[in-house]
């Protein structure tokens, strides 16, 4: 099928641009942007995603403001062409590439929304290639960069103004099967100076599948990971962690400890469009059908402090932890 973006100089295979380099199903072009307040009141996260192979375009805004939380999922058809990111009131567009783009954020009769820049502050960093198969399945095969920014312009939650927001966006494309993801912490922090992006994968049992990630200064030569281990203290009861001590080694030598302590979490799964944690049926349930948790954290260590995202997703379980594997639908 030929569209709209083969009239330009952009192809890198002989095929037309509609047809991807795999028939693999889970096979996707996205990007993800959160966005976040240095006082803990408020997290979000939003993101659209092309899936070739299925012929959808999907997105999605989640967003937790001092309890209470906010969801809007959304489809349509791809019809053969990536460049319209756009999809039941959010639409996204590049006005600089590789430094800002533009977020119109306006889910119809949605509590939040917003018109907002994304502008870089520091540059991305383009992580290391990830490919995992499991048997004759592939769990993961894609290319990945990061970008820490702040927003201008602002977001309204139930009638109340947020500016003065900063977050990390992420673009991503290639094979991620989720199903048969075991585990991940992705840290995404913003420092004075800089900021740290990182990637951990585990198997359920804890064994190491990839680790990449660096600290980038807002100029200057990004120091590039090497390992990243981790402590979680969960919630009781929950498999919501409330603490997370990381032990970062880095490739010239230096090593770093933080704690990211959770102020705020956007639970990772399909969720009912408006609930609030006071109520103890809701949390119950939200509990239950998340697979993972997008939680906004304060960090402090070794000369570092600030705010940032640890994206914890646990669709395999962990048995260090006694997380047991989530129930996707």
């Amino acid at each position: 099928m030929l569209g709209r973006m083969d009239e330009y100089l952009v192809h890198q295979a002989v095929a037309p641009l509609a047809q991807v380099s795999s028939p693999d199903p889970h096979w996707q072009d996205r990007f993800y942007f959160n966005l976040h307040d240095d006082r803990g009141e408020f997290l979000a996260i939003t993101g659209l995603g092309a899936f070739p192979n299925r012929g959808v375009m999907e997105g999605y805004l989640l967003a937790v403001h001092r309890g209470r939380h906010y969801s809007h999922f959304v489809s349509r058809p791809l019809a053969g062409d990536r460049e319209e990111m756009a999809a039941g009131g959010l639409s996204f567009a590049v006005m600089e590439p590789l430094r800002a783009w533009r977020l119109e954020l306006a889910p119809p009769a949605s509590p939040v929304s917003g018109h907002l820049v994304f502008e870089g502050r520091c540059p991305p960093f383009q992580f290391s290639p990830i490919e995992w198969r499991k048997g004759e399945h592939t769990v993961v095969h894609q290319c990945h960069y990061t970008q820490a920014g702040r927003y201008a312009g602002g977001l309204q939650v139930e009638g109340t103004p947020l500016q003065g927001l900063a977050g990390m966006r992420d673009r991503s494309w290639g094979i991620r099967n989720m199903p048969l993801v075991d585990m991940w912490i992705w840290v995404s922090a913003q420092f004075r100076d800089g900021c740290l992006t990182a990637w951990l994968w585990e198997t359920a049992l804890g064994d190491p599948v990839y680790c990449d990630g660096a600290l980038v200064p807002e100029s200057g030569q990004a120091r590039r990971l090497l390992s990243l281990a981790h402590e979680l203290e969960l919630w009781p009861g929950t498999r919501r962690p409330r603490r997370a001590r990381l032990s970062l080694a880095l490739e010239d030598g230096e090593e770093i400890s933080l704690v990211a302590e959770e102020a705020a979490s956007i639970y990772l799964g399909r969720q009912p469009a408006v609930w609030d944690e006071g109520d103890a049926e809701a949390l119950a349930q939200a509990e239950a059908a998340a697979f993972g948790y997008d939680q906004l954290c304060r960090f402090r260590g070794d000369g570092l402090e600030g705010w940032g995202v640890v994206e914890y997703v646990f669709v395999g379980g962990c048995q260090r932890y006694g997380i047991a594997p989530a129930r996707l639908g």
